[in-house]
């Protein structure tokens, strides 16, 4: 049975997965209560980005910086965020201006999935890697990252469509390396963009608390279970 928490007005089970909306999980937290933010929002319309027509739906820049507001204050001091971008953000300042508006939020480094064995689409370059800023909140100190041996490119295959909860889903081993190295056991981490819930699975292995929840996850559900169907009549 999953472990219950008040958060403000909305109760929100640890440990378990659930619909909810971003900002409303993340503006109940309490202030400087939180250890790690795993933070992968949509960007663009599905439409822009995949072939099917998922029930995903993009947020805007406004949202954006008002969900990295909300965890620059639930963050505790020198406590990290991983945010998600893709290719697209890296030649642009949408992220500069976010942080602008989060003066205690700094990005510290940034790391790149390599996806082995992967084509990728695009209209110019083939996309066969994502990306992720790690950011931590002041006072910035690198001692707080334990792996000292993790490098900026990591290498890990992307799962076949058929076996992703989630087509935007992150790799498990990238996500427990990660959570290793910016927290300790029995710490929250919250994932206000939840997608898959991968991030639950190593919690739950890492002995982590975790709060998530995800907008689309009942429809995203029932959107792959009437696929399933219609592949295999």
């Amino acid at each position: 049975m999953s472990e219950k928490t008040e958060l403000g007005k909305s109760e929100y089970s640890l440990n378990t997965k659930q619909t909810g909306e971003a900002l409303e999980l993340l503006s109940n937290c309490e202030n400087n209560s939180v250890s790690l933010v795993f933070l992968d929002p949509q960007y663009e319309p599905v439409r822009n980005v995949l072939r099917t027509d998922y029930p995903l739906y993009s947020q805007s820049d406004y949202q954006i910086l008002r969900i990295l507001e909300q965890a620059e204050r639930v963050l505790k001091p020198s406590a990290f965020c991983l945010l998600w971008v893709n290719k697209t953000l890296l030649g642009n300042d949408r992220v500069p201006l976010w942080l602008l508006k989060t003066p205690s939020l700094k990005i510290v480094d940034f790391l790149v999935w390599h996806k082995k064995h992967t084509l990728g689409l695009g209209n110019w370059l083939r996309s066969n890697a994502e990306f992720c800023f790690l950011i931590q909140k002041y006072p910035q100190s690198g001692k707080l990252f334990k792996n000292r041996s993790f490098g900026n490119v990591w290498e890990e295959n992307v799962l076949p469509a058929n076996k992703r909860q989630h087509p935007h889903q992150k790799p498990r081993e990238l996500i427990k390396a990660l959570i290793s190295a910016t927290t300790n056991e029995s710490d929250l981490i919250i994932d206000p963009c939840a997608g898959s819930f991968v991030v639950l699975e190593v919690c739950q292995e890492l002995k982590r608390k975790f709060c998530g929840v995800d907008l689309t996850f009942k429809e995203l559900k029932e959107f792959q279970q009437k696929k399933s169907i219609y592949a295999n009549p």
